[in-house]
């Protein structure tokens, strides 16, 4: 628990951050997700951007899903986007950061595994319609280390969140989230929805 409070005061410094800075713009939303399929993951998400100046962004993800009985897994990105390009309903980007991921075992004997490692980012804002808003991304790390692992591992995550304007600043929206690390660690896919802010 104090692991999560912790992740989720990064996720506040950004935003205070960013408002003592003056920001140019906000981004963030807060999803609750539950896995499809034969997966039993369920838990939650959150993503916070921050334009700092004219086409560069501050960028932090946080995920948190517990897998029954077994195991917990936290997944904390912090990193920097570029806008590659921008028209009226699409915006790319490109960029990359730092990604932390931690594995909890339940039970008596239950051991951390950890992960680092260095990942770059693609993404895209498309507005589909009025009041809709689509953005989707996906990053990659190459050379994910793990510990107890003999050699580096690559780690991919994706999401796609599509949101409704129900009024000012303030929308719901739906998420599909999934990562992997090596062959044994993934999320399979996770579904959720939540509430998106912007100003």
């Amino acid at each position: 628990m104090k692991r999560l409070v912790c992740m989720l005061a990064v996720l506040a410094v950004v935003f205070g951050a960013s408002l003592a800075a003056g920001a140019v713009s906000v981004e963030g939303d807060a999803s609750y997700l539950m896995g499809f399929g034969d997966n039993k993951g369920q838990g939650f998400a959150a993503h916070a951007k921050v334009e700092l100046m004219a086409e560069v962004f501050a960028d932090a993800g946080f995920s948190y899903v517990t897998f029954g009985e077994e195991r917990t897994e936290t997944l904390l990105t912090l990193g920097g986007l570029y806008r590659v390009a921008s028209e009226e309903d699409l915006q790319i980007f490109i960029g990359g950061g730092y990604a932390m991921l931690t594995l909890t075992e339940k039970g008596d004997n239950g051991d951390d595994e950890k992960g680092n490692g260095i990942f770059g980012k693609f993404g895209f804002t498309l507005i589909p319609g009025p009041k809709m808003t689509l953005v989707a991304d996906v990053g990659y790390a190459p050379r994910f280390k793990l510990n107890g692992a003999d050699d580096a591992v690559s780690l991919i995550t994706a999401r796609a969140t599509l949101s409704y304007e129900v009024m000012e600043n303030i929308a719901v929206q739906g998420t599909v989230k999934h990562y992997r690390a090596g062959k044994d660690i993934q999320s399979g896919v996770l579904i959720g929805g939540g509430v998106a802010i912007s100003f």
